[in-house]
């Protein structure tokens, strides 16, 4: 298989090689309908000025107007398969990657910014899809449309057809990998400013009010501003080469008609043409042209789109088979969480924590406090198995936790992050996340437990209220306890948790510390992450991070 990305992703789309030679067959035919029409309108022009009979003109009339009828049907029938084909390929594409983003490596998925994210969903596998129908197919087509030219020119004037064949060849090929090669530069060094000022955007949009308060927005915007000064003197540069390209395209054309009448003259001079076949050999090169346009603008789609597929393919990657989940060792029950001479970090980026060594037991809880910036989040994340270890090893009941297989770790170990994700739907969907068979009942009871009774008892749809994207419409506090309540659901002997109590009011974080130590008694061990002395202290034990 070729290692070129673009060949190895396009396979996502999964396109019909019957579909793909029908929107080629039906381009190549509108634009030799076009050639044709061109041709055949030459060809009756011309003889028609030696007016012979009328009726020695009416099949090249016909002609004309089933030429001129179908060059236009052919388009249209041309675009509705390519766009269609096109269409289908991308809405798979996507499907296959966010599936292969719920299945693979979690650090692969907690790597990346919201942007980038954005970025790779929605921009990259356009662009992979646009090589379709704005590359590939419409080079197809200038390849077919080009040798039919050559071949009809040459049943009329094989030297003719010489020149043209070297015109389309400096068109079609050199003109446009100048443009491509110089575009290539410019697409690298755009590529990662444009998944920087997505990701400003995003940051700048979704926390407007903060960052007005806070006096910041103009610094965003600035950020912004710069991002595209420096996009538009990246297209200048480009759209230099892509002028060169161009006036380089036409001059090949220029020169193929000028040597179709230099060498028709030559050849009725000899007697060799016609005076009506002299036309139609001066204008097939236009025609021959129509199709390579677009060249320039397809090797262009056709460059970005294989930057594309290379920022895809990591996310598209299929993790080695993993071992059966009845061949890896289970934890025992009752057991203990450890952490061995641990060091953990993110994917690329040196260790945030190091030489950790602590040890919880089930019906035990431990708070893990320090600054911020500290590795709180980070070594919390490890003891769930979420982010690998750089150095150390994780054990659970006696296990090294990366030998238990990944359903396992998720029915024992419940990670409750500060950010932890909420959908835009409804609160009994958010809750169901936990446990797919809740009843009201469970859901009600759970979020009276994480001190949301009150709230939860003036909204008027109950467990049908909207929580919006990424609980938009609830206030952080509320988002904080909708959280709780998760983890309030989740049958995990182990629960791990973010911050459990920060925009909580005293007496409310006091409630729901008491109703965690009573999990406890029934054997779930807590490790928490806090800032807040007073919960520190509620725990069983205290590991205090050094700073950053």
């Amino acid at each position: 298989m070729s290692h070129h990305p673009l060949r190895q992703v396009l396979p996502e789309l999964g396109l019909r090689p019957r579909t793909v030679g029908f929107a080629v067959a039906l381009g190549t035919a509108s634009l030799f309908a076009s050639t044709a029409l061109g041709a055949l309108s030459a060809w009756l022009i011309a003889r028609a000025a030696e007016m012979p009979p009328v009726l020695d003109l009416t099949l090249a009339i016909v002609g004309v107007r089933a030429l001129g009828l179908s060059r236009a049907g052919l388009r249209y029938a041309h675009r509705l398969v390519a766009h269609e084909l096109a269409l289908g390929g991308v809405a798979r594409l996507r499907a296959r990657l966010v599936d292969a983003l719920a299945r693979g490596p979690l650090p692969r998925v907690l790597g990346l910014k919201r942007g980038d994210l954005v970025a790779r969903l929605g921009g990259d596998v356009d662009a992979v899809g646009e090589a379709v129908i704005r590359s590939l197919v419409p080079m197809a087509i200038a390849a077919g449309v080009g040798v039919g030219s050559v071949a009809l020119l040459a049943f009329f004037l094989p030297a003719a057809a010489g020149a043209l064949a070297v015109s389309l060849a400096v068109a079609g090929g050199v003109a446009p990998w100048m443009n491509a090669r110089a575009l290539a530069l410019a697409e690298k060094a755009s590529s990662a400013t444009r998944s920087h000022q997505l990701s400003t955007a995003l940051e700048l949009l979704e926390g407007a009010a903060e960052w007005r308060v806070s006096g910041r927005a103009p610094v965003l915007l600035g950020v912004l501003r710069e991002d595209d000064l420096r996009l538009e003197r990246l297209c200048a540069r480009a759209a230099r080469w892509t002028a060169a390209a161009t006036f380089l395209l036409h001059g090949a054309w220029s020169a193929s008609v000028g040597a179709a009448l230099v060498l028709g003259f030559a050849a009725l001079e000899r007697g060799a043409l016609s005076q009506v076949e002299l036309c139609v050999v001066v204008l097939v090169p236009l025609g021959a042209f129509e199709a390579l346009q677009s060249m320039p603008a397809a090797l262009t789609q056709l460059l970005r789109s294989t930057e594309a597929a290379l920022r895809l393919l990591p996310f598209l990657e299929t993790p080695e088979a993993e071992t059966p989940a009845a061949a890896l060792p289970s934890p025992v029950l009752g057991g203990h969480l450890r952490a061995e001479g641990l060091a953990c970090g993110w994917p690329g980026r040196s260790a945030a924590v190091s030489g950790i060594d602590l040890t919880v037991l089930q019906g035990r809880s431990l708070a893990l406090t320090g600054p911020s910036g500290s590795g709180k989040t980070t070594l919390l994340l490890s003891l769930a198995g979420h982010l690998p270890p750089k150095e150390g090893r994780v054990m659970l009941g006696g296990v090294p936790l990366e030998d238990v297989s990944e359903q396992r770790r998720v029915e024992l170990l419940h990670c409750s992050t500060e950010d932890a994700h909420l959908f835009d739907t409804t609160l009994r969907e958010n809750l169901r996340v936990v446990r797919a068979t809740l009843t009201d009942d469970e859901a009600i009871a759970a979020l009276r437990k994480a001190g949301l009774g009150e709230w939860y008892a003036r909204q008027p749809r109950g467990l049908d209220t909207p929580l919006g994207r990424g609980g938009e419409a609830i206030s952080g506090g509320e988002r904080r306890r909708v959280l709780l309540a998760r983890a309030w659901l989740s049958e995990a002997p182990w629960l791990l948790l973010d911050e459990p109590t920060e925009h909580l009011d005293p007496r409310t974080a006091a409630r729901v510390m008491r109703d965690l130590d009573g999990m406890k008694a029934h054997g779930r061990g807590l490790v928490v992450v806090t800032h807040d002395a007073d919960v520190a202290r509620a725990l069983d034990s205290v590991h205090a991070l050094a700073p950053a």
